[in-house]
């Protein structure tokens, strides 16, 4: 009596089965996917323009919105069409204000001047 397995039960757990594998797999690829364009278009984007790749590695996206680096913050202001001179840029980085910290005493005055350089170009397109 119990070495005796219905078809109906092994068709169940085969069926089962599948869609545990189907659904792993899925997931898989789903974690896998975004992750792995982010890590190959990262190197290119950063790459391409040094000003867009201080504003990375300083996470300037984390409170800025600028769609050319892909920052998506909503603490300072949105960079995208603001129209900003590169003299003001500077001087915001280099200072601060409000919020925004002074970085005069942790970035160089060259990669302040490219950093403001390439905002103030994004900010004016």
């Amino acid at each position: 009596m119990g070495d005796k397995v219905s078809g109906r039960k092994v068709f169940g757990l085969g069926f089962a089965s599948a869609a545990l594998v189907l659904a792993a797999a899925s997931g898989a690829m789903l974690v896998s996917g975004p992750a792995d364009a982010a890590a190959k278009a990262k190197p290119k984007a950063a790459a391409a323009s040094p000003g867009r790749k201080l504003f990375v590695d300083w996470s300037c996206g984390s409170c800025h919105t600028l769609k050319d680096a892909g920052g998506s913050g909503h603490v300072g202001p949105q960079l995208d069409g603001a129209k900003l001179s590169k003299a003001f840029v500077t001087g915001r980085i280099t200072n601060g204000q409000g919020a925004m910290p002074s970085f005069g005493g942790s970035l160089t005055p060259k990669e302040i001047d490219t950093l403001a350089t390439y905002v103030s170009a994004q900010s004016n397109k």
